[in-house]
């Protein structure tokens, strides 16, 4: 049985939404990505909107766990992270929101980094029907949100958004374009333990 769990942290543009759907969708488990919000403010009985500002909100960086007494950012974020953890008692795809360092202990965790070229990153979001938001400039838009990710990650972690030592791979997916996919899934089944396909079939 296989009881994986795949983390996807991506930079703006570079499709890594679209590419965790599309390999939740071969391996047959589970997507999560905006679905975590939703779910942690019907569970808690919080507002979905300030949950989503939360996660928008670029900080001064901390070391997770130390500093002032927890504000109530900091109590949305360990919310949410109770539902990533619960999320993760079953084989999954969760796209973002520091899921490689909030399911760091989880024995069967892969954590994957999606990146590209600026100009192939823009040239994706003009093909993406409406998956970024609408901007009268989408340079300043990358950059922005970039900072914003890495800020959060830093905040909440203590460690460097897209440093590659804190993922078990790095993809460039403005080379690899859809093949991306093929390469995360056959990375997840040649590290499978031996004997656990078999035990699937």
């Amino acid at each position: 049985m296989r009881d994986f769990v795949i983390t996807i942290s991506r930079e703006y543009g570079s499709g890594g939404h679209d590419i965790g759907k599309r390999l939740a969708e071969r391996l047959g488990i589970p997507f999560y990505d905006r679905e975590i919000v939703e779910l942690t403010a019907e569970k808690h009985a919080i507002d979905a909107v300030r949950l989503s500002e939360m996660e928008e909100q670029s900080r001064l960086p901390r070391w997770f766990g130390f500093g002032p007494e927890p504000d109530a950012d900091d109590r949305l974020f360990l919310l949410q992270s109770r539902t990533i953890v619960e999320l993760a008692r079953q084989p999954c795809v969760i796209v973002g929101r520091c899921a490689d360092f909030v399911l760091q202990n989880h024995p069967r965790r892969y954590s994957f980094f999606i990146y590209a070229g600026f100009k192939q990153r823009l040239a994706h979001m003009q093909q993406a029907n409406g998956r970024y938001r609408k901007t009268d400039d989408p340079a300043r838009e990358v950059l922005k949100m970039d900072r914003r990710r890495a800020a959060y990650y830093k905040y909440h972690t203590g460690q460097e958004w897209g440093k590659a030592s804190n993922y078990h791979l790095s993809v460039d997916s403005g080379t690899l374009g859809p093949r991306t996919v093929d390469l995360l899934e056959q990375f997840v089944t040649l590290t499978q333990p031996k004997g656990t396909e078999e035990e699937q079939m």
